[in-house]
C-alpha cells in the first residue's frame, strides 16, 4: 500500500507558507523573525486597539474559564476584576469613581471580602462598552458557588436534619 504525503498550503497575506522539517537553528531563526514581526505589528497599534484586546483576551479566558469543568481559586471575580483594571490603564480609585462605586466597597471585592451584585455586573457591562457581558462577570462568580454548594459539608448535615422524607 502506497502512502502519500499531502502538502498542506496556508495563505497568509499573499504568501504561501508549506510545512516543512526544520533544523533546530532554523527553526530558532524562523521562531525569531515570526516575534520580531509580531513586535513590529504591535507596535502599530493604537493605545485602544491595544485595549479592545487586552479586553478580549479577559472575555475569552472568561468564557473558557466558567465553560470548562473544574473551578480554579485562581480565577476569581476579583482576579478577572483586577485583570480588566489594570487592562485600561487605571487606578482603583479612579475606576471606582467611573462605575459610580465606592473605592471601600471595590477595594473589598478585589480583597474577596465581598461578593459584587447584579447592579455591579451591569455597570461592569456598560464600563466595558459591551465588550464583556454582565452574564460573563456572573457566571465567573456562580463558578465558586457552585465549589461552595458541592463541597459544603457541614451544610448538607445541618439541612438534611430539616428533611422529613426522602423521594424513593
Amino acid at each position: 500500500m502506497k502512502t502519500r504525503k499531502k502538502q498542506i498550503k496556508v495563505k497568509v497575506k499573499g504568501t504561501e507558507i508549506l510545512p516543512s522539517q526544520l533544523s533546530a537553528k532554523q527553526q530558532k531563526e524562523a521562531d525569531k523573525e515570526f516575534s520580531n514581526f509580531r513586535l513590529n505589528q504591535l507596535g502599530k497599534m493604537t493605545e485602544k486597539e491595544k485595549v479592545y484586546s487586552r479586553i478580549l483576551q479577559i472575555k475569552y479566558t472568561m468564557e473558557e474559564y466558567f465553560k470548562s469543568d473544574t473551578y480554579d481559586a485562581k480565577y476569581s471575580f476579583s482576579h478577572f476584576l483586577r485583570e480588566y483594571i489594570h487592562s485600561i490603564n487605571k487606578k482603583d480609585n479612579e475606576f471606582s469613581k467611573e462605575i459610580s462605586l465606592h473605592f471601600t466597597q471595590l477595594s473589598r471585592i478585589l480583597n474577596n471580602k465581598e461578593e459584587p451584585g447584579k447592579k455591579i455586573f451591569v455597570r461592569l457591562e456598560l464600563h466595558s462598552n459591551n465588550w464583556i457581558p454582565a452574564l460573563y462577570w456572573y457566571r465567573v462568580l456562580e463558578k465558586k458557588r457552585e465549589l461552595e454548594i458541592i463541597n459544603d459539608k457541614s451544610l448538607r448535615s445541618a439541612e438534611k436534619k430539616r428533611v422529613k422524607s426522602v423521594i424513593a
